[in-house]
């Protein structure tokens, strides 16, 4: 009987650590919309700025691809995880101490509308959160958010306080 419960009880421990592994791997998701005031471009640099410069590791480390429709009306922004963000090599990865790291904020890119929204090809997997920013009139822009929860929520957050009340 001795030997029986030698054998089982680390065939137990086993079962049960993978089993608590499996529930865990899910990782929560968020979506977001509303109606703001303010120009898409605006906010989206106020966005950007306010998430560098937030006091928490992870919120600040992010990188951003900051993408410019000028004929939609609209920006999105794309943030990245530190050293996922597509061009991240380890000459300018943040998590090199010896990297050349540009800290000023990033840069949008200009795009024309594409025939195919549907498909995001070019954009890598892997991202935190996008956060589309879309003119409705000369006052009010309607933002979107989707993406990881905990990023996400602290993105939105600093979009309502960029926003004009």
């Amino acid at each position: 009987m001795t030997k029986l419960k030698i054998i089982l009880a680390p065939l137990l421990a086993a079962c049960l650590l993978s089993a608590c592994a499996v529930i865990g791997l899910k990782e929560k998701t968020g979506t977001h919309g509303a109606k703001f005031t303010g120009d898409h471009a605006a906010l989206a640099r106020c966005v950007t700025g306010k998430l560098q410069t937030d006091s928490r590791w992870m919120i600040r480390a992010l990188q951003y691809d900051v993408r410019r429709y000028p004929d939609l009306g609209a920006t999105e922004i794309y943030a990245y995880p530190a050293g996922s963000l597509p061009g991240t090599y380890p000459r300018n990865s943040p998590s090199n101490p010896d990297a050349v790291i540009s800290y000023a904020p990033p840069v949008a890119k200009i795009h024309s509308s594409r025939p195919n929204a549907d498909t995001n090809s070019d954009v890598s997997p892997g991202y935190s959160f996008v956060l589309t920013i879309k003119r409705t009139d000369n006052a009010t822009v309607f933002a979107t958010l989707n993406g990881k929860k905990y990023e996400g929520e602290i993105a939105w957050e600093k979009l309502k306080g960029c926003s004009a009340p």
